[in-house]
C-alpha cells in the first residue's frame, strides 16, 4: 500500500493494523497531526505529516515551523526530490525538526519514519526534562548552602527562626507554616511546652500570638516531637475517624483557624529539628503545598485544586533544612545561655564594685548607658569626621560590657582610700579633735593652778584681780583653740582651699603644746597637715596615685578574660576611658587617635556621670548645664573630643541619665 494523499494516511490510521497506536489528533488542508506514544520514553509524541499544499505557502508553513522548534514535535514533509528542491527546506532553522518523504510513501517506509520521529522526540523530551531536573536541583542545592551560611551566621533567635520558616516554605512552595520551639529540661518529653515562635502565610495577613502548649500526641507538632519522625498529612479536611484508616495518629482537626479567616488547612508536613545531641528541640511545621501556577489561595475551590500533598522531593528537603536548622537553633540557644552566663557574670562583678564602693552605686550602669547612647547616636549621624564609623552589634555589647566593668579595678585598691570622702580619715580627725581637747584641758589646769597660788600668796584686793585676769588668759587661749579646730573641720571639706588656708595649715603644723610631763608636740602632724593642704578633693597625691591604678587594675583584670573575637576590645576601652586628647590622661598617657573611640566616648560619659551623681557624699549633684559647661571647657582644653562632645549634646545622650532641664543653647 501506498500513501500518497492526506486522505490514504487517515484510511492507513483507521484500518491498517500496524499503525495501532496512531491516532489522528487534529487535521487540516494538506496536513494531518498524529498523536503516538513512543516505545522508548512512553510518552505521547506529536507527528505532522504535511503535503506540498502546506509547505509550497509561506503563511501556511509558519505555524508548523514554529511547533517543529518546540522540542515535542516533528514536521514530516511529503514530495516529489524536485519538489522539495524547489522548496528550499533545507534552509529552514536548524533546530526545527523537519523530515522529508519521497511520495507516494510505502507504509513500511512511513512506518519506519515515524517511528525513528517518535523517539528522537521522546529522547530530546527526556534530555530536556534530566536537564531541568538536573538545574532543579543545582539550584535547590544551591539554596540550601545559601540556607546553611544564612543560619550560621544569624545569632538573633527569633530572625533565625524568620529565616528557616521563610526558606523551608520557598523550597515547598508552602503557602504558610509556621516553627515551634521546644522548651524545658525535664527528662520526660512529654513534660516539656511547646512555644508558638514564628508563623507567615502569603494569602491571609495574621497576627501570630506568641503562646505555648503541652508535649502532646493530639497535635501533629507534638507527635513529632515525641517520635521525632516526620508527618505527612496528605489532606487534614479527609482524615477518617481517630486511628482508622488514613488516620493512624489519631489527629483531630481543630478548625477554629480555618473559619475564623476563611482558611482551609489541608496538606501537612511537620519536620523535627534535632540537635547535635539528637533530642528534638524544635518543629518546623508546613501548611498548603501549593500546585503549579498557583500563588496565593482565596477562594473555598481554590484550596480543592490549589493543594496538593508534600512530596517526597519536599519532604527530602525539608528534612536537610531541618538538619542545618537544628544545629544553628542548637548554637544560637547556647550562645544565648552563654550571653546570659556572661551577663550575669558581669552584672555581678559590678556588685562587686559596688559593694566596695557604696558611695558610687549606678555609676557603672549609667556610665555603660551613656556611651552605648553616644556610639547610637555615631550611628545616626551623617556629617562630620564620624560620619562613616558604625557600630555593628557585637560593637554596642562590647561597648556595654566596658562600661559596666570600667571601674572593676577598684577591688585592687584599699578600701578606705576607696570610700575616703573628707581630707582627714575618720580616726585622724577624731585624734586630732581629742588633742585639742587634751590642750583645752591642760590649759584649764593651768589656770586652776595660777589661781590656788594667788590665793597663797596675794592679798584679798590683788586675788580678784589676779583671778578675773586668769579666768580672761583662759578664755582667750580656748577660743583660739576652737577657732583652729574650726578652721581645721572647715579645712577637711573636699571643696576648694580658701584663699590663705594652705600657709595657716602650715603655721599650725610648726605650733606646739606641752603634754603633762613637759614634752612638746606638734599642734599637727605632717601627715595631718599634709592631708589638710589638699587644695581640691579630698585625696593626697599618694592616694590619688593609687586611685589611678584601678584603671591598670582593670586593664590587668579584663586581660585574663579569654574575650571572644566579638568582644577582644573590651580590655582596652576600659584600660583607657581616663586617657586625654592632650597626653595628660593616665596610665599610659596616649594621645590622639591612639586612644580608641569607644574610650573616647567612655571618658565623657564617667565625667559626666561623675558631675552630676547624686550618691556622692563629699560633693553636691552637678546641674545637666554645669556638668556640660564643665565638659566644654574640657573639650577648649585638648582634653575631649569636641566632635563626639558635640553628638553627646545634641542628640541629648546626657539626658539618658538626667531628669535635668535641657541646657540652655
Amino acid at each position: 500500500m501506498l500513501v500518497g494523499t492526506p486522505d490514504d494516511l487517515v484510511n492507513a490510521v483507521a484500518r491498517d493494523r500496524r499503525m495501532i497506536g496512531y491516532r489522528v489528533r487534529r487535521q487540516g488542508d494538506g496536513w494531518i497531526e498524529l498523536e503516538v506514544v513512543a516505545q522508548r520514553a512512553k510518552m505521547p509524541v506529536l507527528l505532522v505529516v504535511a503535503w506540498p499544499d502546506v509547505w509550497r505557502d509561506p503563511e501556511a508553513l509558519r505555524p508548523h515551523l514554529v511547533r517543529a522548534r518546540s522540542g515535542n514535535y516533528a514536521l514530516l514533509v511529503v514530495g516529489t526530490d524536485l519538489e522539495l528542491d524547489e522548496a528550499r527546506l533545507a534552509e529552514q532553522p536548524a533546530d526545527a525538526d523537519i523530515t522529508a518523504l519521497g511520495a507516494p510513501i510505502s507504509m513500511t517506509r512511513l512506518l519506519l519514519s515515524l517511528r525513528s520521529r517518535a523517539d528522537a522526540i521522546a529522547l530530546r523530551m527526556s534530555a530536556a526534562s534530566l536537564e531541568l531536573e538536573l538545574e532543579r536541583s543545582r539550584h535547590e542545592n544551591d539554596m540550601l548552602i545559601s540556607i546553611g551560611r544564612a543560619l550560621s551566621q544569624e545569632r538573633d533567635i527569633q530572625s533565625l527562626l524568620a529565616i528557616i520558616l521563610r526558606r523551608a516554605c520557598e523550597v515547598t512552595n508552602a503557602d504558610a507554616g509556621s516553627v515551634y520551639i521546644v522548651e524545658g529540661h525535664q527528662e520526660e518529653v512529654s513534660e516539656r511546652s511547646l512555644r508558638f515562635a514564628v508563623s507567615q502565610n502569603d494569602s491571609r495577613t495574621v497576627q501570630p500570638a506568641g503562646f505555648t502548649m503541652p508535649v502532646s500526641s493530639t497535635s501533629i507538632v507534638g507527635t513529632s516531637v515525641i517520635s521525632g519522625e516526620r508527618i505527612n498529612v496528605p489532606d487534614l479536611y479527609s482524615l477518617d475517624e481517630v486511628g482508622t484508616g488514613n488516620n493512624p495518629w489519631g489527629f483531630i482537626h481543630d478548625r477554629t483557624f480555618d473559619d475564623k479567616h476563611r482558611y482551609q488547612t489541608r496538606s501537612v508536613l511537620a519536620v523535627p529539628m534535632i540537635s547535635a545531641r539528637n533530642e528534638v528541640i524544635g518543629v518546623i511545621q508546613l501548611i498548603n503545598k501549593r500546585a503549579k501556577g498557583w500563588i496565593t489561595l482565596d477562594l473555598p475551590a481554590d484550596f480543592e485544586d490549589g493543594v496538593v500533598a508534600f512530596d517526597d522531593v519536599s519532604e527530602a528537603y525539608v528534612s536537610a533544612l531541618a538538619s542545618q536548622a537544628g544545629i544553628a537553633l542548637e548554637n544560637v540557644l547556647l550562645y544565648e545561655e552563654v550571653k546570659t552566663l556572661f551577663d550575669s557574670f558581669v552584672k555581678a562583678s559590678v556588685s562587686a564594685i559596688e559593694s566596695r564602693d557604696p558611695t558610687t552605686s549606678g555609676h557603672s550602669e549609667r556610665v555603660a548607658e551613656l556611651t552605648v547612647g553616644l556610639a547610637r547616636a555615631v550611628n545616626r549621624t551623617d556629617t562630620g569626621m564620624y560620619r562613616e564609623v558604625r557600630f555593628s552589634r557585637d560593637d554596642m555589647t562590647q561597648i556595654e560590657y566596658a562600661g559596666l566593668l570600667h571601674d572593676f579595678g577598684k577591688v585592687g585598691v584599699r578600701e578606705h582610700i576607696l570610700v575616703k570622702a573628707k581630707k582627714l580619715y575618720e580616726h585622724e580627725r577624731e585624734l586630732i579633735l581629742q588633742r585639742f581637747q587634751l590642750i583645752k584641758r591642760g590649759y584649764r589646769i593651768e589656770g586652776l593652778e595660777s589661781k590656788v597660788k594667788y590665793l597663797t600668796e596675794a592679798s584679798r584686793e590683788e586675788v580678784q584681780e589676779m583671778l578675773a585676769r586668769t579666768d580672761r588668759g583662759l578664755a582667750e587661749k580656748v577660743e583660739e583653740l576652737d577657732d583652729i579646730i574650726r578652721f581645721i573641720l572647715a579645712s577637711n571639706e573636699p571643696t576648694v582651699l580658701d584663699q590663705g588656708g594652705f600657709e595657716r595649715i602650715a603655721v599650725l603644723a610648726g605650733m606646739t603644746y606641752r603634754d603633762e610631763a613637759g614634752t612638746e608636740f606638734p599642734l599637727l602632724g605632717p601627715e595631718e597637715a599634709a592631708s589638710l593642704q589638699i587644695r581640691r578633693g579630698s585625696l593626697t597625691e599618694p592616694e590619688r596615685l593609687e586611685i589611678n591604678s584601678h584603671v591598670v587594675h582593670t586593664y590587668n583584670f579584663l586581660c585574663k578574660i579569654p574575650w571572644s573575637r566579638t568582644l577582644r576590645d573590651v580590655p582596652e576601652i576600659a584600660g583607657n576611658h581616663h586617657e586625654k586628647l592632650d597626653g595628660t590622661g593616665y596610665p599610659k598617657g596616649i594621645k590622639g587617635d591612639a586612644i580608641p573611640i569607644p574610650a573616647r566616648m567612655m571618658a565623657i560619659a564617667d565625667i559626666y556621670d561623675a558631675l552630676t551623681a547624686n550618691d556622692r557624699p563629699y560633693k553636691k549633684a552637678m546641674p545637666a548645664e554645669r556638668a556640660l559647661d564643665i565638659l566644654a571647657s574640657d573639650v577648649k582644653g585638648g582634653k575631649l573630643d569636641p566632635q563626639l562632645y558635640d553628638i553627646f549634646v545634641n542628640a541629648r545622650v546626657w539626658a539618658l541619665t538626667t531628669r535635668d532641664e535641657p541646657p540652655r543653647s
